[in-house]
């Protein structure tokens, strides 16, 4: 009794693993092929809107043509001028020339009668010149509504395309109609090489564009014979018409998707398909991918099998381990405690390696920051020495400009006594010449100048004067625009005017090298006064500072520029002179849009009571 109930219970149980791999494989089929099925949809999606784009782009670079044929004299003087051959002559030439540069097909002029007048092929042996194409829909629909597109097949070249034609206006009515054709066969050569299986179908539900030859110029489901009729009368499909004999028998939704039957000699058009269709208003058509069905049934059985391969393993591996339990846990027990022990020790070590790396990558920095330090101490005392001898340079200069300025000054008086000549102009020019080199000379003695610090005044509009004049050379030789006007009436702010300056001199060459490499260069300087204090605001349309930049940018050899171009100082002692200054010195910026440094100070007290009397 005990045996046969035992053995029931393992028939029960082989039962329930098998339901349950039964039910692995049909959750896993339908899951795989439905994620197939989208899949191909997506991809198909991806695929069509490429190939609409590729199509657009073909037929935009023709759309300005009939336009533009509509508006020429020659287009005028044919349609004008009925019978003169000197005037299809030059229209012939001139669509033959035009042709040439834009690659079209055909380009002819029909008159208001439907006949070709003249043609950018009137010297082949399929010329459309003489031809009469007034029952073509785009000759009539151009007539009516100024322009119209329309795809057949070609009556004298046999030859399919789309035309597009616009009416050519004249003082009393239509002169006629000019007409492009465009050949799509580049677009359908693109698609046979990709191995998609797609076709374009028109407002007839006929295909007029595929990757298969012998789909073309079919319906996707056969026509009744009255529309049968109608679209024979058309003529759009050339000598042989529609081969009304459906490519699809049948198509139906499911999984969220649309699938065709379709009926083929090849074993590539034939079966099942997933069915993916783009519109094209614009044109009417419709872009049909077919994506054969087989190949997701294939992918999902093997994944089903997998899965319930899987499962049964899984199944097995249970029933193993439930039969060895004991035994596994005892030796689960000891691994486990053997790999704690070996866990701790390996953090240890791994703790340890740590510490010696952290203390390793310190150390490291601290060497780099020492010899960044010492070079750029080194700089900065090669810099002092420059400006010391750019004070002396300033100082010798001034003896021989004052010298120039006495001579000048002797000359004027001198050619003044003789009555004036031509050489007055020459003088006075020279005269400006110098006391732009004298007063240059002056701004750099008054920089070099040891500053006090006793309280002092600064004249805004003369602190940027000056630093204007200082780096006029820079600006000039960048190519920046400046946008200022100096502040009426003086306005004064309390602060070091040397300090000033060279704060203004540092702001005004950093933006110019922010500007260096943009587009558009400008320099905006504006002057506001604000509840007794005065704000200084340079903007630039540089490249901008990083958000994560900003926070050390007044730091000391911090700088943004690349190597050998800056030693990260300007700005930090621009931060301490208006520090000292009892002011504050502010950076807002838009990477890519440019940077706004604002200097803000204290009105001098004399300034602002005669701004309030």
């Amino acid at each position: 009794m005990t045996r046969n109930w035992i053995g029931g219970r393992q028939l029960a149980l082989v039962a329930a693993g098998l339901a349950i791999v039964l039910m692995v494989f049909w959750v896993a089929f339908e899951l795989t092929l439905n994620a197939a099925v989208r899949d191909a949809e997506e991809q198909a999606q991806r695929r069509l809107a490429l190939f609409d784009r590729t199509l657009e782009a073909i037929i935009e670079r023709f759309h300005y043509l009939p336009v533009a044929i509509s508006q020429a004299r020659e287009t005028r003087m044919v349609l004008e001028s009925v019978g003169d051959n000197g005037a299809v002559e030059a229209a012939n030439g001139f669509l033959s020339q035009i042709n040439e540069t834009a690659g079209a097909s055909e380009i002819f002029l029909m008159d208001n009668s439907g006949a070709v007048v003249a043609a950018s092929n009137w010297w082949t042996l399929t010329s459309l010149v003489g031809t009469n194409y007034s029952f073509r829909p785009y000759f009539a629909d151009a007539m009516a509504r100024g322009r119209a597109e329309f795809y057949a097949f070609g009556m004298s070249t046999r030859v399919p395309g789309l035309f597009l034609s616009q009416r050519v206006e004249g003082p009393d009515g239509p002169l006629g109609v000019a007409v492009i054709k465009i050949n799509l066969g580049e677009i359908e050569a693109n698609w046979w090489r990709s191995g998609e299986l797609i076709g374009i179908v028109d407002l007839n539900n006929v295909v007029i564009l595929s990757t298969r030859p012998d789909w073309r110029y079919r319906p996707l489901q056969t026509i009744p014979l009255t529309q049968f009729a109608a679209i024979v009368g058309q003529q759009r499909y050339g000598e042989n018409g529609v081969e009304n004999r459906g490519i699809i028998i049948d198509r139906w939704q499911s999984r969220g998707a649309e699938f065709a039957l379709l009926s083929g000699s090849d074993p590539e058009t034939s079966g099942y398909f997933v069915l993916e269709e783009l519109r094209l208003p614009k044109h009417a058509w419709r872009i049909l991918s077919f994506s054969p069905l087989t190949p997701l049934y294939g992918s999902a059985v093997t994944m089903a099998t997998a899965a319930a391969l899987g499962c049964a393993a899984i199944l097995l591996i249970i029933v193993l381990l439930e039969q060895r339990r004991r035994l596994v846990a005892q030796r689960l027990a000891d691994h486990n405690q053997l790999e704690m022990r070996v866990a701790e020790r390996t953090e240890d070590l791994h703790t340890t390696n740590e510490q010696l790396r952290a203390e390793i990558a310190e150390r490291v920095r601290a060497e780099k920051a020492e010899h960044d330090a010492r070079e750029h101490l080194v700089q900065a005392a090669k810099l002092a020495s420059l400006g010391q001898a750019l004070a002396g340079v300033a100082h010798e200069v001034s003896q021989p400009v004052a010298a120039l300025t006495t001579h000048l000054a002797s000359a004027r008086l001198l050619d003044q006594r003789r009555g004036g000549s031509e050489i007055g102009p020459v003088l006075a020019a020279m005269d400006k010449v110098v006391e732009r080199l004298a007063t240059l000379t002056g701004h750099l003695k008054t920089f070099a100048r040891k500053q006090t610090r006793e309280p002092m005044q600064a004249d805004i509009g003369t602190a940027i004067a000056n630093a204007l004049e200082l780096t006029d050379h820079r600006l000039r030789q960048v190519g920046v625009d400046i946008e200022y006007r100096r502040p009426r009436p003086a306005i004064a702010v309390m602060a070091n005017p040397v300090h000033l300056e060279q704060v203004l001199i540092n702001l005004i060459a950093n933006a110019a090298d922010a500007m260096q490499q943009t587009p558009m260069r400008i320099l905006s300087i504006g002057v506001t006064q604000r509840s007794g204090a005065i704000e200084i605001a340079i903007a630039d349309t540089g490249t901008g500072i990083a958000p994560e930049e900003i926070s050390n940018l007044f730091d000391p050899f911090f700088t943004t520029k690349p190597t050998g171009k800056g030693l990260g100082l300007g700005l930090a002692i621009s931060f301490g002179l208006v520090r000292d200054s009892g002011g504050t010195i502010d950076v807002q910026s838009r990477p890519g849009q440019g940077s706004t440094f604002t200097i803000s100070l204290s009105q001098a007290a004399s300034a602002a009571a005669r701004a309030s009397a």
